[in-house]
């Protein structure tokens, strides 16, 4: 009985263990992502897309590819989806469009999904965990009772306390960290929402470039006149007439 007991509550202890694991794993999770919001933002887009409309204009695209590949934007997500933009300008607007989501889900949105996944992973396993290390500790302390010819109250109550701190710690970390997976999501999708209205205007640019786009201005070709002199065509044997 004895060696059973040690075994259960050698097992609880692990169990506080990996929580304290699965806090820490949390906590880095999201500091990461929040650094990695901060490095794709753009807070004032404004001098970057004048400039890229003006390099642009001139005819002058490779500088303006140099301009959002610089030391000062090279990790913001604006500037790399109109360095692609700029890159396969002679693709047409539609192969363009297609590019610039996959860039966007790929380079962008596809490290810090893998983050988000792990944090509603600890979410879901927090209170588990902690369940888990409730009812080990349970399994233990009333082993002790079962076992012991007088019980002692307060022995009892500091069995049962710990064994409760382990679902309280479960639900302890699940709960912020619900907030922060929340708080990410909503973050990236004002991100994506504000780099799509921002690339409105790039794409404007190259839109004249396209040789699929409709042209307007242009007039079309006149009609041939009814009462005009026509060239002889061949007859319906095949001969001219």
């Amino acid at each position: 009985m004895n060696l059973t007991i040690r075994i259960i509550d050698s097992f609880g202890y692990a169990i506080y263990g990996a929580l304290a694991l699965l806090a820490v794993w949390g906590v880095y999770n999201g500091i990461l992502l929040y650094r990695t919001l901060r490095k794709k933002t753009l807070a004032d887009p404004r001098p970057l897309i004048s400039q890229v409309q003006e390099l642009c204009q001139a005819r002058k695209f490779d500088a303006a590819i140099a301009v959002c590949q610089s030391p000062a934007y090279w990790h913001k997500a604006l500037a790399q989806l109109i360095a692609v933009a700029l890159q396969n300008r002679d693709k047409g607007l539609a192969k363009i469009r297609q590019l610039l989501v996959t860039e966007f889900h790929t380079e962008v949105i596809a490290g810090m999904e893998n983050r988000l996944a792990s944090i509603s992973t600890i979410v879901r396993m927090g209170p588990l965990l902690g369940l888990l290390g409730t009812v080990a500790s349970m399994i233990a302390a009333f082993s002790r009772i079962g076992g012991a010819e007088q019980v002692n109250p307060r022995q009892l109550a500091s069995d049962i306390s710990l064994a409760l701190w382990a679902t309280g710690s479960g639900l302890l970390i699940a709960n912020p960290m619900m907030l922060i997976g929340n708080d990410v999501h909503a973050r990236l999708r004002r991100l994506r929402d504000r780099t799509e209205r921002q690339l409105q205007d790039v794409i404007e640019i190259l839109e004249p470039a396209d040789p699929a786009a409709p042209t307007h201005g242009v007039p079309a070709a006149p009609p041939p006149a009814r009462g005009g002199r026509h060239e002889p065509g061949p007859s319906r044997t095949g001969y001219p007439r």
